[in-house]
């Protein structure tokens, strides 16, 4: 009876491991899943990033070829207009020289044309320059027009007239980036978001395009589709490092993973905001973030 109880005991502690390590093996399992997802999840951001990165680059290229262009068939342009300019001064010197001064070069003394008291005159001045060697202004027989020199092209200064053609193109990419934001304000995200995006593509070196990047994460962020406003935002740290809106960038990063559950890479963000910004307005919020977070 003893031996039964002891085999019965031994059977029941065997089972109650067997369930124990079934346990532990499934939880495993399970953190093991849960953080391939994450990985997953942040090798798609970086490559939909990558993405939005090489678009820009290509485009920035086509508009630099676009402008070279240009500016070359401008200095063609400008070469044949200088080449006819300067062919019209030498016809114009030439009738004028020959017609003031009145020289007829194609008569003799033999010709109707001579003045018999003009025999007198050149004797006298033969024996004149004989005499004097000092150069005399009608000694000199008039040679051909006197060459005129090829003008010069100068490029001016932009005058007032001219630098206020610019003023259209800013007046209109500040109405674009207006009317993008008086669509969020309205709650009109995806509209805001194409206005935003139109605003990027048009004005590219517009001193507004990483207040547009930005806020068109916030279309994102307020949609709530938290992966999409992650990598918008991430387009604005990594275009512009350097500049205010970046330091909201990094606070919305934070806040975006955390609302996809993923509390390590938000810490992370908040973190790198503090330390990049740390007298900046995002960078007290990030702190309390971080407090929460327990980071």
């Amino acid at each position: 009876m003893d031996y039964l109880k002891l085999v019965l005991l031994t059977v029941v502690c065997l089972m109650a491991s067997a369930c124990t390590a079934a346990r532990q093996q499934a939880s495993t399992i399970d953190a093991s899943t849960e953080w391939r997802l994450k990985s997953l999840e942040e090798s798609f951001l970086n490559f939909r990033e990558e993405q939005r990165l090489q678009a820009d680059r290509s485009l920035e290229s086509s508009e630099a070829v676009s402008r070279k262009l240009e500016n070359l068939e401008q200095k063609i342009a400008s070469l044949k207009s200088g080449s006819s300019i300067m062919a019209a001064p030498e016809d114009v010197s030439a009738d004028s020289s020959s017609v003031e001064k009145g020289w007829v070069t194609d008569l003799k003394p033999e010709d109707d044309g001579w003045v018999e008291g003009q025999k007198n005159e050149v004797s006298d001045t033969v024996k004149t320059t004989i005499q004097n060697d000092e150069t005399q202004p009608w000694d000199t027989v008039p040679g051909p027009p006197p060459v005129v020199p090829e003008p010069k092209i100068v490029e001016r200064k932009k005058t007032s007239v001219q630098r206020h053609k610019a003023s259209p193109e800013l007046s209109s990419a500040k109405a674009l980036y207006t009317s993008g934001l008086a669509k969020y304000n309205g709650d009109d995200f995806i509209g805001a978001r194409s206005a935003f995006e139109q605003f990027v593509k048009k004005y590219p070196k517009n001193d507004l395009v990483p207040n547009a990047l930005y806020w068109k994460g916030e279309t994102f962020y307020s949609q709530k589709d938290f992966a999409q406003s992650i990598l918008a935002f991430k387009e604005v740290t990594g275009r512009y490092p350097k500049h205010d809106k970046s330091a909201a960038a990094l606070l919305k990063i934070g806040m975006s993973y955390d609302k996809v559950g993923d509390p390590d890479n938000a810490i992370f963000y908040l973190r790198a905001l503090i330390e990049d910004f740390p007298k900046s307005a995002p960078a007290k919020l990030a702190r309390q973030e971080l407090n929460r977070l327990g980071g």
